[in-house]
């Protein structure tokens, strides 16, 4: 439908100096979920500053809620065991993190002379221990934005990576899964992971903004 004035703003469509446009179908649908009061279309001039203000705020409640989620997400528990006792759950699926770091020459030398004395290399153990955590915080998130709450069968693999650059990778995988909380098993934990849950709803239910362009 071709519009002389945008029905949303009232502004001229048409003229010598203007570039105004009716935004898509797809584009007004998105704003008309939360806009109000709702227009049969708007314009680039106002349709574009609705998105962008909303994106904003979005991106503001986002932030807020994976704070929240951040602090929680220690709690859900990650195993090695890939079926354990008493548990009841339903399987979702693969999830898995990398953490690449550099070993640097003085880690390599501290290293190497600790290795010559006997000893341990404490800057080596805490760039692998750095890097497990990091794959633990990435699989957890992984795993609770798909909508679980527990991870099993978690495999753990080192590797030296970037051809002699002294490069670490930590690699690690599990399956997600779906934990039924009223078991007594988990009493100590319901309450968090039921909160970490509702916190990754909100998260997933928080419209998608990330337009790049808008079409006539």
């Amino acid at each position: 439908m071709s519009y002389k004035h945008c029905p949303n703003c009232q502004k001229k469509m048409d003229g010598l100096l203007t570039s105004r446009y009716i935004l898509s179908e797809s584009t007004k649908e998105v704003i008309n979920s939360f806009h109000s009061p709702q227009s049969e279309a708007y314009c680039n001039d106002c349709g574009i500053p609705i998105i962008s203000q909303k994106r904003i705020e979005v991106n503001f409640e986002k932030g807020n809620l994976m704070i929240g989620i951040e602090k929680l997400i220690g709690y859900m528990p990650i195993i090695t065991i890939h079926n354990p006792i008493k548990w009841e759950y339903k399987v979702l699926e693969i999830v898995s993190a990398q953490s690449v770091s550099g070993t640097g020459f003085l880690s390599e030398l501290s290293g190497s002379w600790a290795d010559f004395t006997g000893g341990q290399s404490a800057t080596m153990a805490n760039k692998i221990s750095s890097g497990e955590g990091i794959c633990k915080k990435k699989l957890r998130l992984e795993c609770a934005l798909m909508g679980g709450n527990a991870i099993i069968g978690t495999d753990i693999d080192y590797s030296e990576v970037g051809g002699g650059k002294g490069m670490l990778m930590v690699c690690m995988s599990g399956t997600a899964i779906k934990l039924a909380l009223e078991n007594d098993n988990f009493a100590d934990k319901r309450n968090i992971l039921t909160l970490l849950s509702d916190k990754v709803g909100e998260l997933n239910s928080l419209p998608s903004l990330e337009f790049g362009d808008y079409y006539k």
